[in-house]
């Protein structure tokens, strides 16, 4: 590829600009000399012919080298004006003798001589006019071949200001900035729309998520009201039941609008990654026994900097998310591998298809829809984790575990060792 020219075929517009103002340059001072030398044939043409000839000689004396031949005697048509001789003053106001305008040349120009003058200046003028004129004609049509496609990207622009997020802007064939830029413009319209669409669904899912245990206690409430269940305790634990997991959704809510916007505050500190995941393993431990599930942790020192509540959260939602799936065993390793601490857990349930492995990162996904309902899970759990692990320059990925079910792998930059 050479350079100047485009990936796609349409040249720069460095070039373009660069060589279209070339061109008029080269048109204005080439059709300057062409119609002057036309206008110097035509009047030359038009001259006696001993004047003719007498220049034809002259020329080819000057090529030579030889002095100039004597300009012929020609009739006087008019009379000398009265001042035709120049006096050479000797500093008191007399006068001094006559001396000729020119060597070889009339003392008076002919009217026929005025004439060729003055068509050549005529002609001079036409043809810098005409030159002028086409030059503007091209810069015009350069203007507008620029202005076009820029124009049509701004009225794209205008439309999506006004909130029509279908608006493109045409990519025109012509110059690769030109072409490039309605390219990246719809490329952001594209994106802005997807983002519009995700916002939607997000505003959908979460007033679905809060809807389901609004509408549990507005029943029992109701229930209550009427009669039909007594007040007990144990109604009272249902509705506080509710309640917190009301309480869970706004606050993982909170969490990701702020990971998002770039505001989740973290109170680094230096810890270690497996004295955290055995308090999340010794917290969870009768939940998972209640399940009849066993977890089983697998340590070495990995030292990291980060924030301790929000790295017990996220090893907290791994370790649940995997009891919720598990037959009969979850396992914790945590591992250091030179500048990273890694942290996986394995469960032995039915695994995650390939082709869903990105999509459990996203807000209020579930694979399966009864199951999380019934452990109070508002599918908010992994999309925190990898929120959390993204504030904390690491990484939390999903593979398939050696124990037939999921492995989810928490990445974090180690820290300085002991010592």
């Amino acid at each position: 590829m050479t350079p100047g020219t485009s990936r796609r075929g349409g040249p720069s517009l460095l070039v373009t600009l660069l060589a279209s103002m070339l061109a008029v340059v080269a048109l204005a001072v080439g059709g300057m000399f062409f119609f002057s030398d036309l206008a110097v044939r035509r009047e030359v043409a038009r001259l006696p012919p001993e004047v003719q000839s007498y220049l034809r000689a002259r020329a080819e004396a000057e090529r030579r080298g030889e002095a100039p031949p004597p300009f012929p005697a020609l009739p006087q048509t008019t009379a000398p004006a009265p001042n035709s001789t120049e006096r050479a003053g000797d500093g008191t106001g007399q006068a001094g003798t006559n001396r000729p305008r020119g060597p070889g040349l009339p003392a008076v120009l002919s009217p026929r001589s005025r004439d060729f003058v003055r068509g050549v200046q005529r002609n001079m003028v036409e043809g810098g006019l005409l030159a002028a004129a086409l030059g503007a004609l091209l810069s015009v049509w350069l203007a507008r071949r620029i202005a076009l496609p820029l124009g049509a990207v701004a009225r794209a622009a205008t439309g999506l200001a006004g909130g029509n997020l279908d608006a493109r802007a045409p990519v025109l064939r012509g110059d690769r900035e030109v072409a490039d830029l309605a390219r990246t413009f719809n490329h952001m319209a594209t994106s802005l729309q997807a983002l519009e669409r995700e916002r939607q669904q997000a505003v959908a899912d979460i007033a679905h998520e809060l809807r389901t245990p609004i509408a549990v206690m507005q029943a029992r409430l109701d229930a209550l009201e009427d009669g039909v269940y007594p007040l007990t305790t144990e109604q009272i634990e249902l509705l506080s039941g509710q309640t917190q997991l009301l309480t869970r959704l706004v606050g993982d809510l909170r969490t990701l609008t702020l990971a998002d916007a770039g505001r989740l505050g973290l109170h680094r500190q230096e810890l270690d990654l497996a004295d955290l995941s055995a308090q999340v393993v010794r917290d969870l431990r009768d939940r998972a026994a209640s399940r009849g599930l066993t977890l089983v942790l697998h340590t070495v020192p990995a030292p990291v900097q980060g924030d301790p509540d929000r790295l017990r959260q996220m090893i907290s939602n791994l370790v649940e998310n995997a009891l919720v799936h598990a037959r009969r065993e979850v396992q914790l390793t945590v591992t250091r591998q030179g500048e990273v601490a890694r942290l996986t857990v394995d469960d032995d349930g039915p695994g995650i298809p390939p082709d869903s492995r990105q999509l459990i990162f996203t807000r209020f996904a579930r694979l399966d829809e009864s199951r999380s309902r019934h452990t109070g899970g508002s599918g908010l759990g992994l999309a925190i984790v990898r929120a959390l692990a993204a504030a904390h320059g690491g990484q939390c990925d999903v593979a398939e575990s050696p124990h037939g079910g999921a492995r989810f792998s928490l990445t974090l930059p180690a820290g300085p060792g002991p010592g």
